[in-house]
């Protein structure tokens, strides 16, 4: 996982390794906005945010054969997959001392990916999330704004 600065905010926890096949998946976004708990003082500047997703649960669910009206083709087979996504935000507290905290939210997520329509029935799915980009702006001195781009993979063997 690498990091990347944007601005004054160090980002960490994105994939910067190149991802070869690609062939079933899907692509979400996820847009929340997380206040900093009561017990914690008000921000001045947000500093690092660290983002981990990991798998909670996933199972196969037969689904109509057609194609979508994006021109996507459903085989009549999908891989439903819910997780979370654990973020750390690290930032300055606005008053004299200028000290650094941290505050943490998980953020739930369900996807879904398309199965091959001649996929065998005993096959082992093995889903990942990989985060490809994080945004995080300060609302206020209590909320932080997010938006994560990720990909769920699923290898099939």
């Amino acid at each position: 996982m690498g990091k990347i600065q944007r601005e004054l905010i160090e980002y960490s926890g994105i994939n910067t390794c190149i991802i070869k096949d690609k062939q079933n998946f899907n692509q979400i976004n996820i847009e929340e906005t997380f206040c900093i708990p009561a017990q914690k003082p008000d921000m001045e500047q947000i500093n690092k945010m660290r983002a981990k997703g990991c798998i909670v649960n996933y199972e196969v669910v037969k689904t109509p054969v057609g194609t979508s009206l994006e021109g996507q083709v459903i085989t009549g087979y999908k891989l439903l997959v819910c997780g979370k996504i654990e973020l750390k935000v690290e930032y300055v507290a606005c008053d004299c001392t200028q000290s650094v905290h941290t505050a943490h939210a998980c953020l739930p997520f369900c996807a879904y990916v398309v199965l091959p329509k001649d996929i065998n029935p005993n096959a082992r799915l093995t889903p990942n999330v990989i985060i490809e980009d994080i945004f995080s702006e300060q609302i206020d001195e209590r909320c932080i704004y997010n938006n994560i781009t990720m990909m769920v993979l699923v290898d099939i063997c």
